[in-house]
C-alpha cells in the first residue's frame, strides 16, 4: 500500500473529517450577500477550511506524538515522502470539499462560472496554507488534546478579526492596518477584490497566501519532528 493511499484511508477513517467535506460546507449557502459583495457565506467558508485542514493533518500528528515519524525517517520510506504524500491527500480532500461547495454555490447563488473559476484556485492557494498551517502549530505540541484544543481559539479569532468570519467592511481601517499582517486576512481580501474586480489585488493575495504557505512548510519540516 502506498503512502498516499494509507494517508487517504486515515483521513476517512475519522468520520468528523467526512462531515467537514461533505455536510458542513452547504449550509454556509445559505447565508445572503451583506449588500454590495458576494454572499458572505464564501468568505465564511474560509473558517471551515482552516478547521479541516487541521483535522485532516491528524494523522501526521498523532504519528509524531507517537515517535512513529522518527522510525519512518530511518527507513526506505523517508520523512520527505512521508509528509509529501499525507499533504497531497490533505489537498486533495480539500480541493474535493471546495468543488462540491462551489458546485452547491453555482446552483443556489448563479454567479458567472469566471467568478467560481477564480474562487476556486483563490481557495486553493488558501487551503496551501491551512494545511502547512496545521503542520507547523502540531509541530508544537506533544498531544493533540492540547493542540486542538489550543487551535480552536486562536483559529477562531484568527478569522474573527480578519474578515473571515465577520465581513471586511466591518473592521475598522485602523484595526486593517494591523490584522493585513495575518494570512487569513488575504482569503476576505482576495474575495473582495474579486467581486470588485481588481486583478492586480486577487494576484496580490495569491502570492501572499502562497509565501505564507511556504514558509511555515519549510519552518514545520525544517525543525526536529
Amino acid at each position: 500500500m502506498s503512502v498516499f493511499v494509507h494517508a487517504m484511508r486515515e483521513a476517512a477513517r475519522h468520520r468528523i473529517n467526512l462531515v467537514l467535506i461533505f455536510l458542513l460546507p452547504f449550509p454556509l449557502l445559505l447565508i445572503p450577500a451583506n449588500g454590495g459583495g458576494l454572499p458572505f457565506g464564501l468568505s465564511l467558508y474560509g473558517l471551515l477550511v482552516l478547521y479541516t485542514a487541521f483535522l485532516l493533518g491528524r494523522s501526521i500528528a498523532e504519528d509524531r506524538m507517537k515517535g512513529i515519524i522518527m522510525r519512518i525517517a530511518s527507513s526506505p520510506i523517508g520523512i520527505g515522502r512521508y509528509l509529501g504524500s499525507h499533504l497531497a491527500a490533505s489537498f486533495l480532500l480539500l480541493g474535493a470539499q471546495i468543488g462540491l461547495f462551489l458546485l452547491g454555490s453555482r446552483f443556489v447563488h448563479g454567479l458567472s462560472a469566471e467568478t467560481y473559476l477564480r474562487l476556486f484556485f483563490l481557495y486553493l492557494t488558501y487551503s496551501a496554507f491551512c494545511t502547512s498551517f496545521a503542520l507547523a502549530w502540531n509541530n508544537l505540541f506533544r498531544s493533540f488534546g492540547v493542540s486542538l484544543s489550543l487551535f480552536a481559539g486562536i483559529a477562531s479569532i484568527l478569522c474573527l478579526v480578519t474578515g473571515v468570519s465577520l465581513p471586511l467592511f466591518m473592521i475598522p481601517p485602523q484595526v486593517q492596518r494591523i490584522t493585513m499582517y495575518l494570512p487569513t486576512y488575504w482569503l476576505a481580501f482576495g474575495i473582495e477584490a474579486l467581486y470588485a474586480a481588481r486583478s492586480s489585488d486577487l494576484l496580490l493575495s495569491h502570492g501572499i497566501l502562497a509565501a505564507y504557505a511556504a514558509i511555515l512548510f519549510v519552518a514545520s519540516t525544517g525543525r526536529k519532528l
